[in-house]
């Protein structure tokens, strides 16, 4: 016959569809955690932000010891912006990472509806031209030779 014909290659979705469907549907869950939580630590940076520790504190090389105690606020401030930061960039890694998941999902749900689309279109060509191939009626040959184009 034609070209590869086995059982999977038929009418049912094949594994581009599949494939396809599978990573839109992690890359919006994706896309939608990575903004909502972007989202949430930059409204908390940008509050964090105007309350913005003053730097002076690291001046202060002749205390001892004993000023550790009362740094500790100001550090303990600088190190939870600091975890924001870092979630907040983590968080948006994930909604890009979301955004092209979703562009490959769908291209290669494309691929695979236009491969199933070409496929289906094969097999009735195929299954029309042997039906004519077959027909005692020499005239429906004849008809369909003169209609087809020269080659």
């Amino acid at each position: 016959m034609g070209r590869n014909h086995s059982p999977h290659t038929g009418t049912g979705l094949n594994w581009r569809v599949m494939f396809g469907v599978a990573l839109i549907l992690l890359g919006t869950g994706n896309w939608l955690v990575g903004r909502l939580n972007t989202e949430h630590y930059g409204e908390l940076l940008r509050r964090e932000g105007s309350a913005t520790p003053d730097q002076a504190y690291r001046s202060f090389d002749e205390l001892d010891a004993s000023a550790v105690a009362v740094l500790a606020p100001l550090t303990a401030e600088r190190r939870r912006v600091s975890y924001a930061t870092a979630r907040m960039d983590f968080y948006h890694a994930t909604f890009l990472t979301g955004y092209v998941l979703v562009l490959a999902g769908l291209l290669l749900t494309f691929r695979g509806f236009v491969g199933l689309i070409r496929n289906d279109a094969r097999q009735t060509t195929a299954r029309i031209t042997d039906q004519i191939s077959r027909s005692p009626d020499n005239q429906v040959r004849v008809r369909m030779t003169r209609d087809r184009p020269l080659e």
